[in-house]
């Protein structure tokens, strides 16, 4: 083992002293804390560790023969004998845990070949081999174009807070944090598990010796603070976002070097870390090579039909993808490769169990398979609902573009997707399914898919309403009502939310807990006049009126400054939904959209 692996390993000695190891018999005095163990019994256990870091490449088989590969060790000492009873035996324990490191490495040459390479050509190696998704769901990157983190993975978990944790946790400069910002480096970055997405994993000062190491990057499954500083430190940074909150009073870093989860996935200390702006990916040390074989070929093949397509205009499904078997014999990619003088045999295919890309870790063949008993529930820890500011961006400008949102609220069941087909084949851009219309999530699901339309889900009460929407595909949240934990868990996750208002003093409040469309529901005495007013008093709102809006008033709310309207009765009438008569809606929307455009 080498020589900056012996640190962690001494320091999970210590921690076994005092949580790990059982309580002795009532005949022999109680184990030391780290506030009464003596300097010799500290002297043993060092000894002991680096009993535990030589043997690391034969590790004993039983408890009995780790305490004489300890005792081996700490010979010599001229101490008392329980003094030494309770070094062998603390030490001796710290066997109990198998391995943290693969017995592989990956060096430096290796490393920067999988830096070399995108984050999904990696994933698709990975898939190829039928390895469980690797990508750590909801790390995002800090800063939009932030350099690329290549590095080997220095892990730190954190535990939940306890009055006795941070009692019994190493102090000072021997911290577990610490311990683990000391073993990065240019080539070498921190993996933290935090307790949970909103929870601050540390800050400028902490980060500052990340900075001064030269650190490869960082990566959380929580949050970081202190983000103008971060960003001016240099080096990436992959989280599931940011957070003005202390993170002490909440958990605890417990543990540096050992096996952890980071966004549903898991990984040992030494694995390849890769991050780019799509995401992080974990290849496994022990499959490092195996990777970028795979990863490599599939670049050539992909590079080799992208060119094509762009020289020779066509259907990708002519060469692409290439998901069952090898490459066919004098199939058109087969002929491609050829005729660029490569053998198609030799390349990799995607024979991969079913649902290894999707995140399901494949079929299992046996209970003894990799991932064979690992549910997606066990897999994904933190689900991330967390959008990038394009997305959220993205959200704002159709809705500024195109004015106009069409709102489903019918009872007729198994109208939904219908009648909503029909006022986009009138025009509408933007569409809204309310939760009290009958399929109104599975409609959600089929228009996700399309690229013609940007849809949302309303009447969206509460924070799990707005959970199984964004899961159905959502884009934006809308709700009747102002309801400020559901604005405010949207605006930490970067999901456009609508809240519905009644008056200036609702539609400000929305606005400042993060909601950056305001619905104005029901409608008022004035209308567009009311809209005027308000929108020249508080210029910062982008009002949305929803309610009371007809086709002949919707140019007078526009040109008064509402930023978009809502259309609800006038879009959907409920005799010809019952009819499904869609040519109806068609044609209404026609005509809103002209009214839209005439402003």
């Amino acid at each position: 083992m080498k020589k900056r692996d012996r640190a962690p390993i001494a320091r999970r000695a210590r921690l076994h002293s005092t949580t790990r190891a059982r309580d002795p018999p009532s005949t022999t005095p109680r184990r030391p804390t780290r506030s009464t163990m003596s300097s010799a019994l500290r002297q043993h256990l060092r000894r002991a560790a680096r009993a535990v870091a030589s043997s690391a490449n034969a590790r004993p088989s039983s408890l009995a023969g780790a305490r004489s590969a300890v005792a081996a060790a700490t010979d010599g000492v001229a101490v008392g004998a329980s003094t030494t009873l309770r070094a062998r035996d603390i030490a001796a324990r710290a066997f109990a845990t198998g391995p943290a490191r693969h017995d592989k490495t990956i060096s430096d040459e290796l490393l920067h070949k999988l830096g070399g390479l995108s984050t999904q050509a990696l994933i698709d190696g990975l898939w190829v081999m039928g390895w469980p998704t690797s990508h750590v769901m909801g790390a995002r990157p800090l800063t939009e174009g932030q350099k690329k983190l290549v590095g080997r993975a220095v892990t730190l978990r954190f535990v939940p807070q306890r009055p006795d944790i941070a009692a019994s946790k190493p102090a000072g400069m021997e911290s577990p944090e610490y311990e683990a910002f000391e073993q990065t480096g240019p080539n070498e970055c921190v993996v933290m598990e935090s307790v949970g997405p909103w929870e601050s994993v540390g800050g400028d000062i902490k980060f500052l010796r990340l900075a001064q190491k030269e650190c490869a990057g960082l990566v959380t499954d929580g949050s970081v603070r202190d983000t103008a500083v971060l960003r001016a430190y240099g080096f990436p940074v992959f989280s599931i976002s940011t957070t003005p909150r202390q993170g002490p009073h909440v958990h605890q870093p417990w543990e540096c070097n050992g096996v952890i989860t980071c966004g549903g996935i898991v990984v040992r200390p030494g694995d390849a870390i890769i991050g780019d702006q799509d995401g992080v990916v974990v290849v496994p040390a022990s499959h490092a090579q195996e990777v970028y074989d795979i990863a490599h070929s599939r670049e050539i093949v992909e590079d080799i039909v992208k060119t094509e397509l762009a020289t020779n205009p066509g259907p990708p499904g002519k060469y692409y993808p290439f998901v069952s078997g090898k490459i066919k014999k004098d199939s058109p990619l087969c002929k491609l490769l050829a005729s660029k003088g490569y053998d198609s045999s030799k390349f990799a295919h995607t024979s991969a169990t079913p649902g290894a890309r999707a995140g399901l870790g494949g079929i299992a063949k046996s209970r003894n398979t990799l991932g064979a008993r690992r549910t997606m529930s066990q897999q994904v820890r933190h689900k991330s609902y967390m959008r990038t500011d394009a997305e959220y961006n993205e959200v704002l400008d159709q809705f500024a573009k195109h004015k106009a949102c069409a709102v489903l609220r019918t009872g007729v069941e198994g109208a939904a997707y219908n009648a909503m087909d029909a006022a986009v084949q009138g025009g509408f851009k933007l569409v809204e399914f309310t939760l009290t219309t009958p399929g109104c999530l599975d409609a959600v699901e089929r228009f996700a898919s399309r690229s013609d339309v940007l849809s949302g889900c309303g009447t969206i009460l509460t924070v799990d309403d707005a959970k199984k929407a964004l899961d159905a595909g959502s884009k934006f949240i809308v709700a009747p009502i102002l309801v400020p934990e559901v604005v405010e868990w949207c605006a930490a996750n970067k999901v456009v939310c609508i809240p519905g208002c009644q008056t200036p003093s609702e539609l400000y409040r929305a606005y400042t807990l993060g909601a950056p469309v305001q619905k104005l529901f029901p409608g008022v005495a004035g209308g567009p006049n009311w809209v005027r007013a308000v929108s020249s008093a508080l210029p910062m709102l982008r009002i949305n009126p929803t309610s009371g809006v007809e086709i002949d008033t919707a140019a007078d709310y526009l040109r008064a400054g509402a930023n978009s309207l809502g259309f609800v009765a006038p879009a959907f009438d409920q005799e010809a939904i019952k009819r499904g008569d869609w040519d109806v809606i068609s044609q209404t929307a026609s005509k809103i959209m002209a009214a839209v455009r005439a402003a």
